[in-house]
């Protein structure tokens, strides 16, 4: 019934409402905890760049540079063609890294989801938001996800029958695995992380920034042609 679509409809309204000012707060929240930190000491931590004068941190996300400015509390994609600001999502994951990221060198050994400590109760979303994406774009198209990923600066990995690491941030590798179908098994995909990842990012930032590098993967290939 009409009512019944009525209620359904406003649920989910009402759910992604409750998101989108669940980000919004958490936005306010991390600009709260940048003014009392020393942002020199950030940039060191998070391996990015502070500009003193303009009260801002600079750092690469998924290969582009982002400004983040401290004084004016907003977050801008910096571009040939002057400063984009980006969605709260986006802003948000960029300010839980500066944040989080300590001084911790890279393991250099790569994990599953699964594997990192503390993030058990995040593993659906993961799936939903990350993996079943990756395996629905790029399934029997392992060429697709090495052009896709070689746009957005990745490198090949020696994992799967391809995999390519995209550096979200400059302390955060993540590598997205294709193996190859055959007559008994379908073809599937996963998402390996450093083992250091949590000295960067919180659980549920995980997901985030994960789900982020499949859009992006994806959007690069849409953008192919």
């Amino acid at each position: 019934s009409w009512s019944g679509l009525a209620w359904e409809y406003g649920m989910v309204v009402d759910r992604e409402s409750n998101l989108i000012n669940g980000y919004r707060i958490a936005w306010d929240k991390a600009f709260d905890s940048l003014q009392g930190k020393d942002c020199a000491v950030i940039a060191r931590n998070a391996d990015a760049r502070y500009d003193a004068d303009c009260h801002a941190l600079h750092l690469p996300y998924l290969g582009i540079e982002h400004r983040v400015d401290v004084r004016n509390r907003e977050v801008f994609r910096v571009g040939p063609e002057g400063d984009v600001p980006v969605g709260t999502t986006a802003g948000v994951l960029m300010l839980h890294y500066l944040l989080q990221a300590v001084k911790h060198p890279l393991s250099g050994q790569m994990i599953s989801f699964r594997e990192v400590r503390g993030v058990s109760g995040y593993y659906p979303a993961f799936v939903k938001r990350a993996i079943l994406p990756l395996q629905g774009a790029f399934a029997g198209r392992e060429e697709a996800l090495q052009a896709a990923g070689a746009r957005l600066g990745g490198v090949m990995a020696p994992f799967g029958d391809t995999a390519i690491t995209l550096h979200v941030f400059p302390l955060v590798p993540i590598t997205y695995v294709l193996w190859r179908g055959d007559g008994e098994m379908p073809s599937s995909a996963t998402i390996l992380f450093d083992a250091n990842i949590s000295h960067y990012l919180p659980g549920e930032d995980i997901v985030l920034a994960a789900s982020f590098g499949t859009y992006a993967l994806m959007k690069s290939i849409k953008q192919s042609g």
